[in-house]
């Protein structure tokens, strides 16, 4: 008796794993790019708090894609003892809930004299629409529009995280020109939507069933194919001991970036901590306003 209910509960399980199987398959062979929406976001719609619990000053931004998808941002201005720097940050936030968990990452840098444009994308928070991949650039520009219309004479930095690095690139590559972007700050970005895939199921025996259908997943929008278009200020930074991104990623990119503009301004910095919590450290924040400064690379940053 107890070998007959284990025998049910492993073909029941099997079958949710073949039907699992098959749901994904399906959806990365007919629906090509929209299976990025799919593997790569997950959006939460509730905002469960906002910059003013930090005794922050900001205003909410509505802004609307060239596709007409209506937009939510926060805009923190530069505040407090120290100067206005003249530097904007468009902050492009990682693959997960929404703007007002993510950032709690980057509330420092309104302090330091620095403004942020903290972006929903669509799908995330208060912004409409379903995130996918290339309608997720639009966002971007819809961002970057704004902020050069209402303050065109700070310079535009843009910093993205994880997989807001990747759609930092992608945007930056064809838009850098138009929009004056000075300089690039990626925190734990990956070399391809493929290769950031195989890592995450790497780690189960499910992600192992899926890893071979990995194959299917567009390629158009991978970072490392785009960073030859990109030639400005970069600051690379990635932690040993990121446990999502793999930290050769990170360094696979930086050195395909050197290899294309070997004379560029392109920095690396060993970051610290779990995935994209290296703002926590003291250290790594001074390291990012000395870069978002001087757009140079300095001794403590690393060069191979």
């Amino acid at each position: 008796m107890a070998s007959t209910g284990i025998i049910k509960a492993l073909r029941a399980t099997l079958t949710r794993l073949l039907y699992a199987l098959t749901v994904l398959i399906s959806g990365l062979t007919l629906t090509g790019c929209t299976s990025l929406s799919a593997l790569f976001f997950y959006p939460q719609s509730v905002l469960i708090s906002t910059p003013e619990e930090a005794e922050l000053e900001y205003q909410d931004v509505l802004l609307k894609a060239e596709d007409k998808t209506k937009l939510h941002a926060w805009w923190i201005p530069a505040q407090g003892d120290i100067p206005d720097s003249n530097v904007m940050v468009l902050y492009v936030h990682g693959n997960a809930e929404n703007i007002s968990s993510h950032s709690r990452s980057i509330y420092w840098l309104p302090a330091n004299g620095v403004s942020v444009l903290a972006l929903d994308y669509r799908g995330f928070g208060a912004s409409e629409g379903q995130a996918r991949m290339p309608g997720v650039l639009q966002d971007l520009e819809a961002a970057a529009l704004w902020m050069k219309q209402h303050y065109p004479q700070k310079e535009l930095i843009i910093l993205g995280q994880s997989i807001g690095a990747a759609m930092a690139i992608n945007f930056t590559a064809q838009a850098a020109e138009t929009y004056q972007i000075q300089a690039l700050v990626l925190d734990a970005p990956f070399t391809g939507f493929a290769a950031a895939a195989r890592s995450a199921m790497s780690k189960s025996i499910v992600g192992w069933l899926i890893w071979p259908f990995t194959v299917l997943i567009p390629s158009q929008w991978d970072p490392i194919k785009h960073v030859e278009k990109i030639d400005i200020p970069v600051l690379i930074m990635h932690s040993p001991k990121d446990d999502i991104v793999p930290y050769k990623q990170g360094k696979k990119l930086y050195q395909t970036w050197k290899k294309a503009h070997p004379q560029q301004q392109l920095c690396w910095l060993d970051a610290k901590g779990p995935h994209v919590m290296s703002f926590a450290f003291p250290e790594i924040r001074r390291a990012v306003l000395s870069f978002m400064d001087s757009k140079r690379c300095h001794q403590d940053d690393q060069h191979s």
